[in-house]
């Protein structure tokens, strides 16, 4: 599935490099970090952009690109590529009704201009409409006080009644309003906010490692990149949890054959819990 990305972007002049721990995984492990699940490319905005525009005609089944807009049950503020005939469930979404095939994770990184206060002013913008958005990603049980279950409630509800990509479409035009192209610092401004902040020349060159049976793009800036992310360490390897949590994979079975066991198990589960 990775080899099918480069391949697109490739054949599309689009530009695009191992991100986060699948960066590091090339570098440091010429493959994936032993405890790492999935994953990682990050995209220029424009780049970005043109893949959406582009992704129905070069992803077909069982490929599926996967957004807010392409899914309307999917709820995250970046693209996915899928494989629509294997299996990435967490227990947790087993209820929801969007494609959990195994993933990719894709994510456009933004221009970030010189002076901080317009870029603080997106971000405080943008945080607004994301606490309302990431409700949805959380259990209403999950808290123990009364006012912020009530809170969390009224953003889910939100969210319901509205939709993500219709609440996290002016998210986005937020953060394309300073330009990749034009800017000397670029960010990834997603649904977490903002994180780190890079000058936009680590991207300037493209080298290609070794990552399991293929050769990947990464930034030649990737030792600066990782020096930001990870510290001046990252070469020593440190065991983390992933991020996904319980992620139940399966590369032998849709994810749709094998839903219904992962909900009876999670109700389960629950119902444990609450002594029910």
């Amino acid at each position: 599935m990775f080899h099918k990305l480069i391949e697109v972007c490739k054949q599309n002049g689009l530009r695009c490099w191992c991100d986060g721990g699948t960066l590091l995984g090339a570098v440091r492990h010429h493959g994936y970090i032993p405890w790492d699940d999935d994953i990682d490319v990050c995209m220029p905005r424009p780049d970005y952009d043109r893949l959406q525009a582009i992704a129905k005609d070069v992803f077909q089944e069982p490929y599926f690109f996967q957004t807010a807009k392409t899914d309307k049950h999917y709820y995250r503020g970046h693209a996915q590529l899928r494989r629509s005939d294997t299996a990435a469930i967490r227990p947790s979404d087993s209820f929801r009704p969007f494609n959990q095939g195994i993933f990719i994770d894709i994510f456009a990184f933004e221009g970030v201009p010189q002076d901080e206060t317009p870029l603080k002013e997106v971000v405080a913008k943008a945080n607004k409409r994301m606490k309302c958005l990431k409700s949805i990603d959380y259990s209403i049980l999950a808290s123990g006080r009364i006012g912020l279950l009530f809170r969390k409630y009224i953003w889910r509800w939100k969210v319901h009644k509205y939709g993500f990509y219709t609440l996290f479409k002016p998210i986005e035009e937020l953060y394309r309003c300073h330009s990749w192209d034009e800017c000397d610092r670029v960010a990834q401004l997603g649904i977490d906010g903002l994180k780190y902040i890079f000058p936009r020349s680590i991207f300037d060159e493209t080298l290609w490692m070794d990552f399991e049976q293929l050769k990947v793009p990464v930034p030649k800036g990737y030792d600066l990149f990782l020096r930001t992310q990870y510290g001046d360490n990252y070469m020593t390897p440190i065991h983390a949890k992933t991020n996904h949590g319980e992620l139940i994979l399966d590369t032998s079975h849709c994810y749709r054959d094998i839903m219904p066991q992962v909900r009876r198990a999670y109700r389960w589960r629950w119902n444990k819990f609450l002594g029910l």
